[in-house]
């Protein structure tokens, strides 16, 4: 069955702000490449901004059951430094997708910092990223792979920084050491946090 005219439009959109970037792509091109009418268009997306706001919050969505992956296999603090590898390596070697990075991160970096409504938009994936990292690193405290006074915000920001830093630094300079060094990075950091 063929997906409805909001999804086909999404789908689009999803595909060329992440390749072409929000301002490269004109409504016409989604419109046109999604196969629906002007009209549908505006019944479902009353803005180019509108739907730049859905389109961010599908991306949130994608990038958290990918997260949600990645630590719901990892019993240990050794396993997500596993896993993670493993996700990333996939993703900038995949065949199959032409990887930028963080979608998140590279839609976020063509706007000025708070610009409304995406910064709101923004924030709350963030903020998601940072609850499931912390349940994560609590059950790892709870299981004595960590030290119980180890402050789980603290280490869900780094990872998610380090993470986000090398998958920008690899973008800007197409140099994958970006990407080598944040698995040993990620080692060190949970090495801090390590019972001895």
């Amino acid at each position: 069955m063929k997906p409805s005219p909001k999804l086909r439009i999404l789908e689009i959109a999803k595909n060329r702000f992440y390749r072409q970037g929000y301002f490269h792509t004109g409504i016409n091109q989604i419109i046109r490449e999604s196969g629906t009418a002007k009209a549908s268009f505006y019944d479902h997306f009353p803005s180019k901004q509108s739907l730049g706001v859905q389109v961010i919050r599908a991306y949130g969505v994608d990038v958290l059951v990918w997260f949600r992956n990645i630590l719901r296999k990892s019993k240990t603090p050794n396993d997500f430094i596993r896993e993670m590898t493993d996700a990333i390596l996939k993703q900038i070697h995949g065949d199959e997708s032409y990887y930028q990075g963080c979608p998140i991160a590279i839609f976020s970096c063509q706007f000025p910092v708070g610009e409304m409504p995406f910064s709101e938009e923004f924030k709350r994936i963030v903020l998601r990223w940072e609850s499931l990292f912390v349940m994560t690193i609590s059950k790892w405290k709870e299981k004595g792979y960590l030290r119980s006074h180890s402050n789980e915000m603290e280490l869900a920001r780094d990872l998610i920084t380090l993470y986000e830093g090398a998958l920008i630094n690899w973008r800007i300079s197409l140099n994958e050491d970006y990407i080598s060094r944040v698995f040993d990075q990620m080692k060190e950091r949970l090495k801090l946090e390590t019972k001895r």
